[in-house]
């Protein structure tokens, strides 16, 4: 199956998973350093990045009330789409969850989604099956020094088959030429 067209209910099961979480929800809100390839920072002295953004950032969300508002730790992670978690490595907030889906390219790649600075659920373990829309994981406590607020990353992309989901990291997403980054609204569809 290929993921051009393909959907998930993503923002759907994120809303309906957290009711309590995002009192007054009306719509999220994304600057442009949040975006997918932007080579802006949304936090702390807000330069440049190093490099381009490899998926989007999920912190604010605009209210009834016309209020903005940022996500917090109690912020319930759903999978996008059904897989198997390959992957649970440390990143520079918290922890990040590599998925791999029954999804395939044309090229014999699979979609692996990719959720950053998460607190994992403690029954989340590599091996794990996990469904469409279930909660995996809360957002990552951050550390007062880190100058940022307490946010989800996500990012999909293509990889082959044959590719040890083991060797994964940030470094060899963003870096990787058999590794192909993928729009992460392009799957998602863009909230309303």
């Amino acid at each position: 199956m290929n993921a051009t067209g393909f959907n998930s209910n993503f923002w759907q099961h994120l809303l309906i998973n957290n009711r309590e979480n995002l009192p007054g929800f009306k719509r999220w809100v994304f600057s442009s350093g949040m975006l997918f390839n932007s080579l802006e920072k949304w936090w702390g002295d807000e330069k440049s990045r190093p490099g381009a953004h490899q998926g989007i950032d999920l912190c604010f969300f605009e209210d009834n009330a016309s209020h903005v508002n940022n996500v917090d730790i109690t912020l319930k992670i759903p999978a996008a789409f059904s897989g198997k978690i390959v992957k649970i490595g440390k990143d520079f907030l918290g922890r990040s969850i590599y998925i791999s889906h029954h999804i395939y390219s044309d090229d014999h790649r699979q979609l692996y989604s990719v959720f950053g600075h998460t607190n994992p659920f403690p029954a989340v373990s590599v091996g794990k099956k996990v469904a469409e829309g279930e909660p995996i994981a809360w957002i990552a406590r951050v550390p007062q020094e880190a100058n940022i607020l307490p946010h989800l990353h996500i990012t999909f992309a293509w990889i082959p088959v044959s590719f040890n989901p083991e060797h994964l990291n940030w470094r060899n997403l963003a870096n990787d030429p058999l590794v192909t980054l993928i729009d992460p609204f392009s799957v998602l569809s863009i909230p309303g």
